[in-house]
């Protein structure tokens, strides 16, 4: 036997409560990047390349939320690295790339936009990105670092948007290489979300 509820806000609607005290509903279950692009015009992605890999550690891309109202939150990021010479042979505790937080940027590098992938709005991400080897200042609080198998081998990192930037943070990703060529390429996905 089922039961209903009355709206308790005199609108007229109800809902329908079976035996075992649950309420039916009709839901729509989506992903974050999903309703934040379809409904807020929210979701961004930014990639960055270093082709100049010379053993030693290079940020690929620089990022800063300068957005007091909205929270920078990483769903996905991609990395990879291709035409590399010299160094030790892939896999190596040499060669990984470094994610990480607080950095400041100083100089150099070149400033690139997050692209908004919902083409119908023109919303504009209130955030600041270097690619390309930026000049960073003051230490660097590492907490992942993924070491790379082999040439072209594509590495995700999937933070299912637990990687949160509030007002001035700051992260960075980073090649680090004892080879004397090569070309790091990195793409951050990213949605911005109203503060609580």
């Amino acid at each position: 036997m089922a039961f209903m509820i009355e709206d308790g806000k005199g609108k007229g609607y109800s809902a329908e409560v079976n035996a075992d005290n649950q309420i039916s509903v009709f839901s729509e279950s989506a992903s974050l990047q999903h309703v934040q692009s379809h409904l807020r015009g929210g979701a961004y992605q930014v990639q960055g390349f270093f082709t100049a890999i010379n053993n030693s550690t290079h940020p690929i891309l620089h990022i800063k939320n300068n957005s007091s109202t909205l929270d920078m939150v990483v769903t996905y990021i991609r990395m990879q690295i291709l035409d590399f010479a010299g160094g030790t042979a892939l896999p190596s505790t040499s060669t990984y790339f470094r994610l990480a937080f607080d950095r400041t940027y100083s100089a150099a590098g070149a400033e690139v936009t997050p692209v908004n992938m919902n083409k119908k709005v023109g919303n504009v991400a209130p955030i600041t990105v270097y690619n390309a080897n930026p000049t960073l200042v003051g230490t660097a609080s590492e907490f992942d670092r993924w070491y790379v198998k082999s040439e072209g081998d594509m590495q995700t990192y999937n933070k299912e948007g637990t990687l949160i930037l509030g007002l001035n943070d700051t992260m960075e990703v980073d090649i680090v290489s004892d080879h004397t060529s090569g070309t790091a390429v990195a793409r951050v996905s990213f949605v911005m979300v109203a503060q609580d």
